[in-house]
């Protein structure tokens, strides 16, 4: 189980399809079983289809044990689109757009009822720490805005550390608290890299180095 320091997180990750939402529902899966009260929003999800039991939505609603309804899922994940590319692009498709502020109040009172409660929120982004989330916004102002401690999402591929260390500097610039980072070493085999593959322990000490940062892995 982790040490959280505070019960309010923004999960965020290095790019797509790294790990967060099995990070999400795993950590809300232990706290239920410790009986401890926690929820999870993903506020914006592209490449979605209603009906997909293996959608995001629906693992998070599971972790929570709550049924996977349109109406659960409505509570979580207000937009949705089906292409699976950034957000900003997929509403385009649909001829829809993003509101930032109505993500950020979306976001806000979610955070105010978890703290009122006293419970753990985890709000998932959607891609990595830069993608737009509208033509002028990312995930990270998104972070910014919300002024709760982000958790990042890595990986073990060629490439990762720069990425990540990448990510860091952007929070940085916006005065960020990473408070932890967590390194995915489950990926597609195809991402891996396997024949340059250095140590997940070997990865996070490099990592944990130049950040500054508490560095675990999954």
């Amino acid at each position: 189980m982790i040490d959280f320091k505070h019960k309010q997180y923004f999960i965020a990750a290095i790019g797509t399809d790294i790990g967060k939402t099995f990070f999400v529902t795993k950590i809300c899966q232990e706290l239920r079983n410790k009986n401890i009260a926690c929820d999870a929003i993903k506020p914006v999800a592209s490449g979605f289809l209603d009906d997909d039991p293996q959608s995001d939505s629906a693992k998070i609603l599971r972790s929570l044990g709550k049924k996977v309804t349109l109406e659960n899922i409505n509570k979580i994940t207000p937009w949705r689109f089906t292409k699976p590319i950034s957000p900003n692009f997929a509403a385009k498709s649909e001829n829809r757009e993003i509101n930032f502020l109505e993500v950020k109040k979306f976001c806000t009172d979610a955070i105010n009822l978890a703290k009122n409660q006293d419970e753990f929120l985890f709000i998932e982004a959607a891609g990595g720490l830069m993608t737009p989330l509208c033509d002028n916004k990312t995930f990270l102002d998104l972070a910014t805005d919300l002024k709760i401690p982000v958790i990042l999402i890595s990986a073990n591929y060629l490439g990762s550390i720069s990425h990540t260390l990448c990510a860091v500097e952007a929070a940085k610039t916006k005065g960020i608290i990473i408070e932890t980072i967590f390194l995915n070493n489950f990926l597609a085999p195809e991402l891996m890299a396997a024949e340059n593959k250095v140590a997940i322990e070997e990865v996070a000490s490099v990592i944990e180095n130049f950040t500054k940062t508490k560095v675990n892995f999954f």
